[in-house]
């Protein structure tokens, strides 16, 4: 991942964000059907035909509790309010299925470093092709929420990943997740973003409780700004997530102060 974490900053990881509209309540059964408990679906609808030969999808997710919304920042910021990311697409490596990677501060050079935490069988499902009433061109992931609560690397003592099977409570990841998506193009470029101006937007903010059930959306809105490649152009986001049996009661409405357990990175 050395070479999407320089490309990213050198090529363009600019600056993502939007200002769009937010809709509980997606084509689905009331609820949160077909997701279990301790689960959440994340569902990245484009304009055209997904390519995952000459484009990248990227759900970066904020799972520190800031209420700081993710953005494609790079080495400046020490990418900042990313915590993880899924990536899909870009050729080969990621054709097939996602690649979760986990951020960190290294506590040597206290640059960013990118870390592929290890992942139990089963507990990332991946469906290509996810059309909805919005978008006949998307894909969904679906994860067990324990796989994101993993320790940086830099610990002495690496627990095994999911002890508690679907949690909580986790240790290093809160209940309010802030979460973006964007498209990346051969050079790592970021293309699009749910903002209206693409890549350089940083007005949107997009989170979910998961100590609740959840069944929202959130559409880029209209504007005169536009992406050539429908392919890379996002339509939106859909997330469907049930709380885990055990969750805990929710807490109070996100503020930018961390919540007690998250990680500011």
């Amino acid at each position: 991942m050395r070479r999407l974490v320089t490309a990213v900053v050198v090529a363009a990881m600019l600056v993502l964000s939007g200002c769009g509209r937010q809709v509980t309540g997606l084509n689905v059964p009331s609820g949160v059907a077909g997701v279990a408990p301790g689960q959440t679906l994340i569902r990245f609808e484009t304009n055209g035909p997904l390519d995952f030969v000459n484009l990248s999808y990227l759900i970066v997710l904020n799972t520190s509790g800031n209420n700081n919304q993710p953005y494609a920042q790079g080495f400046n910021s020490d990418f900042k309010n990313w915590t993880h990311y899924f990536i899909v697409g870009g050729g080969a490596n990621f054709a097939n299925s996602p690649q979760l990677n986990q951020i960190f501060l290294d506590p040597t050079t206290g640059a960013p470093t990118h870390y592929a935490p290890p992942v139990p069988t089963g507990f990332i499902t991946f469906l290509p092709s996810a059309a909805s009433a919005n978008s006949q061109f998307a894909f969904q992931i679906t994860f067990n929420r324990c796989v994101l609560d993993v320790p940086p690397p830099s610990t002495t003592s690496q627990p095994p990943v999911c002890t508690n099977g679907t949690g909580p409570p986790f240790s290093f990841i809160a209940p309010v997740w802030n979460i973006s998506l964007f498209t990346l193009d051969r050079t790592l470029a970021a293309v699009d973003s749910l903002g209206t101006n693409g890549p350089n937007d940083t007005s949107y903010k997009f989170f979910i409780d998961t100590t609740q059930p959840v069944n929202t959306n959130f559409f880029k809105p209209a504007s005169n700004s536009s992406v050539s490649n429908p392919s890379a152009s996002i339509v939106g986001i859909e997330v469907l997530s049930a709380p885990s049996t055990n969750a805990p009661s929710p807490g109070p409405t996100p503020t930018a102060t961390p919540t007690p357990g998250g990680r500011t990175v």
